[in-house]
């Protein structure tokens, strides 16, 4: 488990633990120093024993001598050798300790040399006291005992003073060593406390920040969660094997079941009528590899029995290996999507039986008002003047206009019921041919086509001729009044699509009214100039919305026209053998 800390706690830390372990060696530190200060303060004190110890055994010796003189006991004898032997169990004791100390050492020699003088006049007392009493008492107070005991006592009184003060020094380097260790100690934990207090504080601030954070995460966690339980759509996920791993409050409301009846229970097929568990079964392997699947319709079955229709779309997560893990699914309900189509569907299928029967009625006395002028016109028209022939005319032009206005109509309606095939079509192919048919009804022009080598394209075979076949005728109408008639023909990859142009030298139009090319009986010039109906080029952007494409026009007026057109496919990148650069 990974734990994070901000870096100013973590620093803050790490110095007061810096504070501790200082607080450590210092506190071994005094220990040792404390231990060897009274070591030294000890040995001090037993070098001032075994002095003092000296001392005592002079001045018992020197009573018991003047003792001996006085009564002549032989006791004296066994006191002698035993203070001697203390006497030397001390000296040995100093000599051992005060080795480092020169001066005492030295003090230890004359006191061992006094010594040695002052024994050889005790044993001249008790060489004397055998011999006479009043010898012996002629001895003791003699000048060379009174000198070498009042040296022997002042050697012994400089070596305590030197000792005492050494001991002093001690005690006051301890004393010292000890306030400034306590010292040292004392600031080292008030600095410690007072990061241990900032600490605390700036570790309640980051869980206080990292508490409000969690509880926005929550609350923003439980809005997202919200938004996915009530979205106005279906989502839920599958595993690998199409079991159900979750879904939303949505989507079980519309199946009526509840959570524990769905989730990890049902398999996805479960929910699917017999054909869409086909339709599943056929994307479900793609899905997993391609990682998507966009617009399929499946029809769903509820709790109670009733069907409805959807359309998932759905996005594969997979691991680091690629490896698919679940689907992210959104369901949409097309209930009422599917009851508008039929509606629709129904009004088209009256509209279709409806634009039948009215071209049908139409048709009948057109050709009858054509019929009749013309038999008119023949029979009668040697005799009737110029102005009764010119109206003749008039009638049957206008009848034959209204009769083409009705089959273009009839056409435009056409275009958006009829379902779309699709075929790969030879465009060069079908543009020669088209180009061929119009040509032959245009004799006596200047006609020249320049038609490069054009992609072919998957649409539906029909409409695209009715496009080409649009576009053709309208650049051939419009070059009409020129003497030499230039119609160029290409095909380019533009932004990832086969752009189709069509491009001549006629009268072209004014930009300005671009936006009313494409409209049903839209017209930028005079019937009286160039003939149609104005369903034409509505016509052609009719088909190729339906294909999904777009068609758009260029020109200058006077200067022609550029009609250009495009309809996306996956396969419509692909040029043939006869394309530019093939």
């Amino acid at each position: 488990m990974r734990v994070y800390f901000e870096r100013r706690i973590l620093v803050g830390f790490i110095v007061a633990f810096a504070i501790l372990a200082l607080l450590g060696v210092y506190t071994y530190r005094y220990d040792r120093e404390s231990r060897v200060t009274t070591m030294l303060v000890a040995h001090t004190n037993e070098v001032l024993y075994h002095i003092e110890q000296l001392n005592s055994t002079a001045l018992r010796l020197e009573k018991e001598l003047h003792e001996f003189a006085l009564t002549g006991d032989t006791a004296f004898h066994s006191i002698y050798r035993n203070e001697l032997l203390t006497a030397a169990h001390h000296a040995s004791m100093l000599a051992k300790m005060i080795g480092d100390n020169p001066a005492q050492l030295s003090g230890l020699d004359s006191i061992r040399l006094l010594g040695r003088q002052k024994v050889g006049i005790i044993k001249k007392v008790i060489a004397a006291g055998t011999v006479s009493p009043a010898a012996l008492r002629t001895l003791l107070p003699s000048e060379e005992n009174t000198r070498l005991s009042d040296l022997l006592a002042g050697v012994i009184a400089r070596m305590k003073d030197r000792e005492k003060i050494l001991l002093q020094h001690r005690a006051e380097a301890s004393r010292e060593s000890e306030s400034k260790t306590m010292n040292t100690f004392m600031l080292l934990q008030f600095a410690s406390a007072i990061l241990l207090i900032l600490g605390f504080f700036a570790i309640n601030f980051s869980f206080r920040k990292r508490m409000l954070a969690e509880q926005s995460l929550q609350e923003a966690s439980a809005e997202v969660r919200d938004l996915y339980n009530n979205a106005p759509c279906g989502y839920h996920s599958l595993d690998h094997q199409g079991m159900i791993t979750e879904m939303n409050h949505t989507g079980l409301q519309w199946l009526g079941y509840t959570r524990d009846e769905i989730v990890n229970v049902k398999h996805f097929t479960e929910l699917l009528t017999p054909q869409s568990q086909g339709v599943f079964q056929n994307t479900f392997p793609l899905f997993k590899e391609q990682g998507y699947v966009n617009n399929v319709e499946f029809d769903m079955i509820r709790k109670n029995g009733e069907t409805f229709p959807v359309i998932v779309n759905a996005a594969a997560m997979k691991n680091e290996n690629g490896e698919f893990i679940r689907s992210r699914t959104t369901v949409f309900d097309i209930t009422e999507r599917k009851k508008a189509e039929e509606k629709v569907k129904l009004l088209n299928n009256e509209m279709e039986a409806f634009t039948y029967s009215v071209s049908h009625d139409l048709r009948a006395p057109l050709r009858s008002i054509d019929g009749y002028a013309r038999i008119l016109k023949e029979d009668f028209g040697p005799g009737m003047d110029k102005e009764a022939n010119r109206l003749m005319d008039v009638v049957m032009r206008n009848a034959r206009r209204m009769g083409k206005l009705i089959d273009d109509m009839l056409d435009f309606s056409r275009v958006g019921r009829k379902d779309l095939s699709s075929n790969r079509i030879d465009v060069d192919a079908m543009v020669d041919s088209i180009r061929r048919e119009l040509v032959e009804h245009e004799k006596g022009r200047d006609i020249r086509f320049d038609i490069r080598p054009l992609a072919s394209v998957e649409a539906d075979n029909n409409l695209m001729r009715q496009v080409w076949t649009n576009l053709i005728s309208n650049a051939l109408k419009y070059t009409s009044k020129n003497l030499l008639t230039e119609i160029t023909i290409d095909s380019r990859q533009e932004n990832g699509h086969v752009v189709y142009s069509i491009r001549d030298n006629g009268v072209g139009f004014d930009m300005k009214y671009a936006s009313k090319l494409f409209g049903v009986f839209q017209r930028l010039h005079k019937i009286e100039e160039f003939d149609g109906t104005g369903v034409g080029l509505a016509l052609v952007h009719r088909i190729i919305s339906r294909h999904g494409g777009k068609v758009w026009a260029e020109s200058e007026l006077n200067k022609g026209a550029t009609f250009s057109f495009y309809i996306p496919s996956e396969t419509n990148n692909v040029r043939h053998d006869k394309q530019i650069g093939g």
